[in-house]
């Protein structure tokens, strides 16, 4: 049997997989047989995970605009309402439950959406398999474990595979299967350190932050009061002959090498004329476009970066702290949009938005609570934009079918069909796609149709 049939065979035989043991070691061996195999993509794409921290309150971001839709909005959300009359209307390709429209704050995303570069997400959350509010009730074993656990939902969005026993990263295990093992650098780089996502069990996220490379401090040969450290240190590795000290020697090279390497990249990288909000997440995103424009020379046709920014965990004071979250984060998307377009590479790279779960439709006097379901925004010029894709809940009536309870929205798509639809775009095949998200038979629509 050639490689490529070994391959196949392996990948057809991952996907009726029961044990998640079993799936992590059919991947591995997949890895094995796809080792050092640089030429099966001639084209780059890359996608930018922009974590939001603590909970993103997404139903602030698409409202009800019509009088009654509104009047229902308004009274639900209490003292978290926006206004009425700062609201922008969207027309969505597709059709709504109800007229839709964005908070004046995401001016920046409203225009994105109306060019055709952004589309929503809606309501999407973690889930074992589809669920409704009649069966969540009666049985909560249905329901994702420590559901309203920020530590567990981020974990559940970024593996989509809570049952596994090992704590592998849906990125992770995409960079086990496709990655160039030759290349010592890996294909998931980090713009804000180290993070389940992005975590294989082969493969391991490159950590930077938006200043560049991290080096060793103490024996960065560029410095001249080191040079003398640096060569004694080299010596002593040269001359260890123990295999612990071997291996020590081989990590601290590999390491160093990659130091190099996209130290190299980012200066010879060319300059933006974009101007970045002067905020961490536009920094972090800079820095992605820097290192995007700059892949040739580190040899990745395919990539995929973290970035992401904190402060939706809005207990408090959300009426005063989400229009500036919001804000911020449009005005980085719209800046790294127009970025990726000047360096012509916005075709080739989708940005999409994760958080640890949507908050609840009810105000507790000053914030929301944690919630379940919530939107998520996909951009990038590969994006079929201009839409509102998965399902709205009906409307923001309390205690409806779309409500568990309290005003938690139950999600109608789940994290791994979304993921799967990047992953498929990114240029994994079917099977690829099955292994990496084992639950994904469990639902009915692996590709919901947002890419290109």
């Amino acid at each position: 049997m050639n490689r490529r049939n070994f391959v196949k065979s392996l990948l057809g035989s991952s996907v009726g997989i029961s044990s998640a043991s079993a799936a992590l070691s059919s991947m591995t061996l997949m890895n094995s047989a796809l080792a050092q195999t640089n030429n099966r993509f001639d084209d780059y794409k890359a996608l930018v995970c922009v974590f939001l921290h603590g909970g993103n309150d997404s139903f602030n971001m698409l409202i009800p605009s019509d009088n009654s839709d509104y009047q229902t909005y308004q009274n639900v959300r209490q003292n978290l309402a926006i206004e009425q009359s700062s609201l922008l209307n969207i027309t969505p390709s597709s059709a709504m439950p109800y007229n839709l429209a964005m908070p004046n704050f995401m001016a920046p995303m409203q225009q994105l959406f109306n060019q055709g570069n952004l589309a929503f997400l809606a309501n999407t959350g973690p889930l074992l398999q589809p669920v409704s509010k009649s069966e969540a009730l009666a049985n909560e074993s249905l329901l994702p474990p420590q559901l309203f656990s920020h530590n567990d939902q981020q974990k559940h969005w970024q593996t989509a595979w809570p049952e596994q026993n090992s704590l592998t990263g849906w990125a992770g295990r995409m960079a086990d299967l496709i990655m160039d093992t030759a290349n010592p650098l890996s294909m998931n780089l980090s713009i804000d350190g180290t993070n389940v996502l992005q975590t294989g069990m082969n493969s391991l996220p490159y950590s930077l932050d938006a200043n560049g490379v991290e080096t060793f401090a103490a024996l960065n040969p560029n410095e001249s009061w080191s040079i003398n450290r640096v060569n004694a240190f080299r010596q002593l590795l040269t001359a260890e002959n123990h295999v612990l000290g071997q291996a020590h020697s081989a990590i601290y090279n590999r390491a160093q090498n990659n130091i190099d390497i996209v130290a190299n990249a980012i200066n010879i990288a060319e300059g933006s004329n974009v101007v970045y909000p002067n905020n961490h997440l536009g920094e972090q995103l800079k820095m992605v476009a820097t290192l995007a424009s700059s892949q040739q020379l580190l040899a990745q046709p395919r990539q995929i970066f973290f970035v992401s920014m904190g402060g939706f965990d809005t207990h408090d004071n959300q009426i005063t702290d989400q229009p500036r979250l919001l804000q911020d984060l449009s005005n980085a998307l719209f800046s790294f949009n127009a970025d990726l377009q000047m360096r012509g590479l916005a075709n080739n790279i989708t940005s999409f938005t994760m958080s640890d779960f949507g908050r609840t439709l009810t105000s507790n006097g000053d914030g929301t609570d944690h919630g379940w379901g919530g939107h998520q925004i996909i951009m990038g010029g590969a994006v079929k934009g201009g839409d509102v894709y998965g399902k709205m809940p009906a409307d923001f009536t309390l205690n409806s079918e779309d409500d568990l309870a309290d005003g938690r929205i139950i999600p109608s798509t789940s994290v791994d069909q979304y993921a799967a639809t990047l992953a498929k775009w990114f240029g994994l095949s079917t099977n690829e796609i099955n292994a990496v998200f084992p639950n994904l038979s469990r639902f009915e629509n692996s590709d919901l149709g947002f890419m290109l």
